[in-house]
């Protein structure tokens, strides 16, 4: 599933469109459409003024208040398209042509993901947690959330509606750096762990942006290009390969119906 990094490498790639205005849409799965507070017609002649992200969410803010919401779920992609035969590829659901001829596609072959029109994102994105890359997250914030809780650290991680954006991949390096195996008790981290933790966390999904997401099979950008941070994971996606930092094979395991990856000669 395309996590913070992924969304918001599409984001960057797509923003030489704002102030471009929609002049056709066209919808190829009437059912990829999860919530229409106004009708497709509505977006003809509406331009796009800003392209956004919450969380795992594309938000493109248009002109009259709407927003035209995305989500990649497993295997979705937005990108635009460069030639015309890209538009007729499998599993394209939603195209959108814009007045300085670009076109946009959405597509995704498990239909796990969907596009969203929406009037006022203040209800849609209520559930949400912090952004992990803003301020507010931080060592207090951290600590706070995980007082008491005897939950897995890395589930609390993946967990939406406290922190915006981290998936399996970025939770696994983020506690491989951290030196935090990923089924300890939330509660059990001391401060100085969850401080450890707050900043491999930025840094990790930072290096992600850099390196304009992750690309194992379906990830692409919005230019419809794969990713790079995949050959600069240490974890994630290397059982049985030597731990970068003391040689000993990694391991793997199902934690909370996730795959989970970690050292556990460095983790504790």
């Amino acid at each position: 599933m395309p996590e913070l990094p992924e969304v918001e490498t599409i984001r960057s790639c797509l923003e030489a469109h704002q102030g471009a205005r929609i002049v056709k849409v066209e919808v190829k799965r009437a059912d990829i459409i999860r919530r229409a507070d106004f009708e497709l017609r509505d977006l003809i002649g509406l331009s796009i003024k800003e392209v956004g992200r919450r969380g795992k969410y594309l938000d493109l803010v248009l002109s009259g208040r709407g927003h035209l919401i995305l989500h990649m779920g497993m295997s979705g992609r937005v990108y635009q398209v460069e030639e015309p035969g890209q538009i007729e590829a499998p599993h394209v659901h939603l195209i959108i042509y814009l007045s300085n001829q670009a076109v946009i596609v959405y597509q995704d072959a498990r239909r796990f993901g969907g596009v969203w029109l929406v009037k006022d994102t203040r209800d849609f994105f209520s559930h949400l947690g912090v952004e992990p890359l803003a301020r507010a997250f931080n060592t207090d914030y951290l600590e706070k959330a995980l007082k008491g809780r005897k939950i897995a650290i890395k589930t609390l991680l993946l967990d939406q509606r406290l922190i915006s954006g981290i998936g399996n991949i970025y939770a696994d390096e983020a506690l491989f750096r951290s030196g935090i195996l990923p089924d300890r008790p939330s509660g059990s981290l001391s401060r100085r762990e969850v401080e450890v933790l707050v900043r491999a966390i930025k840094k990790v999904l930072r290096q992600g942006i850099e390196q304009r997401g992750t690309t194992f099979r379906d990830f692409r950008d919005g230019y419809n290009q794969m990713g790079g941070f995949q050959d600069h994971l240490k974890v994630y996606g290397r059982f049985r390969e030597p731990c970068p930092t003391c040689g000993q094979p990694l391991e793997r395991v199902r934690l909370g119906g996730r795959s989970t990856h970690y050292c556990a000669h460095c983790q504790h």
